[in-house]
């Protein structure tokens, strides 16, 4: 995403430009693949109304985005049972997670006073908590993590019953491992903002948006060409190596993981690379199963299952609810998550029984879950979600600012620039485009 936006952004600029992307396919994390009528979004799997970088492109290229029938409604299991909490701005959704706080059976009285004094925070600082622009929410960003910060204002109940399931199921991380800022980004956008209302581009979902800026960015792309190095001479980027060579360069926009980033520049000064190498990635595995029906209520899109239950699955949700029109009619997608050391374990294994020994845990805590899946598919994340843990997001802030002065014609862009999100990597690639566009403009002997 973050490549893609700023391919398109420099085609705006009326620069030319040449994109290399190893993979054998464009779109990095927003693909996905087609199973017996099924559509598996692979990577990414939610668009949201308060993405305003998606919702602008999405408009340049003609893309709709159309709300899903219902809000990100689901339920938090505890005592052997599931707790409804229900997203947007109904009435009668307010009610029923109303009643789900007030009946005490997910949290004591203390934790309700603990999630309420939370709320009233979260909502005092909302207009700081922007998938655009995270600048606004760098006071936030302090060296402590989520878990150290929601634990010590609110209380350990709190955290373990609602933010830390909430945060795993979004960031594949632990609340140990996800900073302050950026864990309560996560919470305000994906679970207490009625405004932000799941989006699919189009018809067929967030293929549809990286289809189009694919399209727009076409005669650009070069799959399966990976960078073996990015360039330096003096400080200044002078291009990058291919597997066919050298090809030379006004400047260059590396939009890649920051493991990558380290690989391929290994000469960039030591202020930035010390902070790359503090830049972290979640590990998950991801096992989707197509069923003939939910195992869950017919309108919610997610479960989540707190630490204390001991299930290996942080997460489940139907693609389904949200989506429609990704499966076949009366049926249902499973996405069972699973990450950090059970993931690991499950890397061990091969997907047939990857999938038999998840099927048999999810059955544990959902016995309606169908005893023999129409399929199972499974899918390994070495690096998934930039983790961003305490004071990352200002360090890399700093750092943008640093390769701009000490390294020239040399632009970081990804999703661990910003908020990591869909939107958050295409606003890095955005930004870093308009940064390399008017770096190059400045160059005198380029010819206009």
């Amino acid at each position: 995403m973050a490549g893609l936006g700023a391919a398109y952004t420099l085609r705006k600029h009326d620069l030319d430009v040449t994109v290399f992307e190893a993979s054998p396919h464009p779109g990095g994390r927003i693909f996905g693949e087609e199973v017996d009528g099924f559509h598996i979004d692979i990577g990414s799997n939610i668009f949201l109304e308060t993405y305003g970088t998606v919702a602008q492109v999405a408009e340049e290229l003609g893309v709709s985005l159309k709300r899903t029938p219902v809000p990100i409604n689901g339920g938090v299991y505890h005592n052997g049972r599931f707790h409804a909490f229900y997203g947007g701005t109904r009435l009668r959704d307010q009610w029923k997670t109303a009643k789900t706080i007030l009946s005490f059976q997910l949290l004591s009285p203390k934790g309700v006073w603990q999630a309420l004094r939370c709320l009233r925070m979260l909502n005092a600082r909302s207009h700081d908590l922007s998938f655009d622009d995270h600048s606004r929410m760098l006071n936030l960003d302090t060296g402590e993590s989520a878990a150290e910060f929601f634990e010590s204002n609110f209380g350990t109940e709190f955290l373990e019953r609602l933010v830390g399931p909430y945060l795993s199921c979004y960031t594949f991380g632990h609340p140990e491992q996800v900073g302050v800022a950026y864990a309560m980004a996560v919470l305000w956008h994906f679970g207490l903002n009625g405004a932000a209302w799941p989006v699919r581009p189009g018809g067929k979902g967030r293929g549809e948006f990286m289809d189009a800026l694919v399209h727009a960015c076409d005669e650009s792309i070069r799959t399966a060409t990976p960078v073996r190095r990015i360039v330096l001479e003096d400080g200044v980027a002078r291009g990058v190596i291919t597997e066919a060579g050298f090809v030379e360069a006004d400047a260059v926009i590396c939009a890649t993981t920051a493991t990558t980033a380290l690989k391929i520049a290994p000469d960039l000064p030591s202020g930035i690379s010390d902070v790359l190498r503090r830049v972290t990635y979640s590990k998950c595995c991801r096992v989707f199963f197509g069923v003939d029906s939910s195992p869950f209520p017919a309108d919610w899109y997610a479960v989540n299952f707190p630490r204390q239950t001991g299930a290996p699955m942080i997460g489940m949700s139907n693609s389904a609810v949200l989506a429609p029109e990704s499966v076949p009619e009366g049926k249902a997608l499973i996405d069972a998550l699973v990450i950090d050391k059970q993931a690991e374990e499950l890397f061990a294994l091969n997907d047939e029984q990857a999938g038999e020994r998840v099927l048999a845990e999810i059955r544990k805590y959902v016995p309606a879950m169908s005893k023999e899946p129409l399929f199972i598919r499974v899918y390994h994340w070495d690096e998934a979600v930039c983790l961003v843990p305490g004071g990352m997001m200002t360090a890399l802030a700093q750092v943008r600012r640093q390769s701009l002065d000490h390294v020239k014609g040399l632009f970081l862009a990804g999703e661990y620039m910003g908020v990591p999100s869909t939107n958050g990597a295409l606003r890095s690639g955005i930004d870093a485009a308009d940064d390399c566009a008017a770096f190059v403009s400045r160059q005198p002997d380029r010819p206009f």
